[in-house]
């Protein structure tokens, strides 16, 4: 004799078990369209900032690229006009894993061939000091007409041959015209000292400083 009350237990355990499950399943199928739905989202973001990290790194080169001419011609002006025609800087670009690298190369060209040197292995490091200045001056007229902050220099004249101390002081003297900045240097060079439209001579004197008026 079938027990039709055991069955109807039975059965009710089934119909509850049963919407359990499809409420599980139904709860999946929500997670995965939720799911689906994000991974759609971040598959757009990433194309997103795919095609951003693009313009980025193409504006990033190119805008390395501008400064690196900027740089490149202010130098070699320096050069030229400190040391003579014949000398000019070169920069490369490159990159090292993700990070951008540049190398300085300065070029003596002579009648019939061309030598190429680190800056800082030329004159005593005269050279280096030359580029190193001429690219400080170009970055400060790169950051825009806000920054009117003066130069400060320390012996810029320090490494270059004495020969080439009245050119350093003229090159000065000129590029702060040409660009209305101010130049303050401390220098014991007699060139540099002259030049300047303001000159004054600090004497240490049994412990104390000094002041004497050379031009104003």
């Amino acid at each position: 004799m079938v027990d039709t009350d055991s069955l109807r237990e039975t059965l009710e355990i089934m119909k509850r078990k049963y919407s359990q499950d499809i409420g599980i399943v139904q709860k999946l199928q929500e997670d995965k369209k939720n799911k689906e739905e994000e991974i759609e989202s971040l598959s757009k973001d990433k194309d997103t900032l795919d095609i951003q990290k693009i313009l980025l790194q193409d504006a990033s080169v190119e805008a390395r690229k501008n400064a690196k001419d900027v740089l490149q011609t202010m130098a070699t002006r320096a050069l030229q006009f400190i040391m003579g025609d014949y000398m000019s800087l070169e920069i490369k670009l490159d990159e090292k894993g993700s990070a951008p690298v540049a190398e300085f190369i300065v070029k003596s060209k002579y009648s019939d061939y061309t030598v190429e040197a680190d800056p800082a292995d030329e004159e005593g490091g005269g050279i280096a000091d030359i580029v190193s200045h001429a690219c400080l001056i170009a970055l400060l007229e790169l950051t825009g007409e806000n920054n009117v902050a003066p130069i400060f220099l320390d012996e810029p004249s320090k490494y270059v041959s004495k020969g080439n101390s009245e050119n350093v002081a003229r090159f000065f003297y000129e590029i702060s015209s040409a660009i209305n900045r101010q130049v303050i240097m401390s220098t014991h060079d007699e060139y540099l000292a002259k030049t300047g439209d303001k000159a004054f001579h600090f004497r240490i004197n049994e412990g104390k400083t000094e002041i004497t008026v050379l031009s104003a």
